[in-house]
């Protein structure tokens, strides 16, 4: 059956979120297949941030078996390293919205379960920075600083406190008053809300990384902005709207647009992940 054009677009960019989502899975240690994502010319995969990963990929439980079992899986080998906190606040800041019923719905059925049995085998993180998060996380403890030090290393010029915030659903309070004590301590600047580090050497040396390979990106934002275009697009679809709608247009401007911002203006090949997202919202 011939498809209409707003629906293999539909299908384009949902293919390209789950080539994404399936190798952060892998670097996260889930024997998946990522093919998009295997040529050894690519630069590495940007820094991946484990709640918007498991948030985002709760969107696919019931669709995408395979996917919703390596996370029901990974997430009973990691629990100790996931900040359930964040996942609990985005599921009670979504939870009256229709769209998101499903994901609020499979975030509490993993999450309520203490034990699983896992039938497949997860392995370990890969060692690129990829997995950055993860490493942090074992040396600094599973709460704000962990995340911080990761977002400063791939921010030479450094970040602002209200957007770490923003970010990661940590109050601002609780990354100014990190940011503030490390200021204290000498290994940070710190003016006006705005944190810069220092000598990232130390730190990079502590959490085996190469800090020129280290990409930060606002992945919450970025995987929010595809799957309001997905989901305009099914709108689309079922309403017959015209490929070249001006409706269309200007949502596919927009997710392309929050997707340039959630990587900082970083140079496309630094950002694979984020360039194949893109690049399937623009195919015409």
């Amino acid at each position: 059956m011939k498809t209409s054009p707003t629906t293999s677009r539909e299908d384009r960019v949902r293919a390209a979120l789950l080539d994404v989502l399936h190798a952060q899975w892998r670097e996260l240690g889930v024997p998946f297949h990522a093919a998009a994502f295997d040529h050894p010319q690519r630069f590495p995969l940007e820094v991946i941030d484990p709640e918007a990963l498991l948030w985002c990929s709760l969107h696919f439980f019931g669709i995408e078996p395979r996917l919703e079992e390596a996370v029901r899986n990974w997430f009973t080998a990691n629990r100790a390293r996931v900040n359930t906190q964040r996942l609990n606040t985005l599921a009670k800041r979504n939870e009256h919205e229709p769209n998101e019923t499903t994901r609020v719905s499979a975030w509490r059925s993993i999450s309520g379960v203490r034990r699983l049995v896992t039938r497949k085998h997860i392995g370990v993180a890969a060692s690129t920075p990829a997995s950055l998060h993860l490493r942090s996380r074992d040396v600094l403890g599973n709460d704000c600083a962990a995340y911080l030090i990761v977002v400063l290393l791939g921010s030479p010029r450094g970040v602002r406190c209200r957007d770490v915030a923003d970010s990661t659903g940590y109050t601002y309070r609780c990354v100014a008053d990190t940011a503030a004590s490390w200021a204290d301590a000498g290994l940070v600047r710190m003016e006006h809300g705005f944190c810069t580090i220092l000598d990232p050497t130390p730190w990079a040396q502590l959490l085996r990384c190469d800090v020129a390979n280290v990409v930060t990106v606002d992945w919450q934002a970025a995987y929010g902005a595809v799957l309001e275009y997905v989901r305009t697009l099914e709108r689309a679809r079922a309403a017959g709207v015209a490929e070249d709608s001006p409706i269309l247009s200007a949502a596919a401007t927009k997710a392309e647009s929050v997707l340039q911002g959630a990587a900082a203006g970083v140079a496309p090949e630094r950002a694979p992940a984020i360039e194949a997202l893109r690049i399937a919202i623009r195919a015409r």
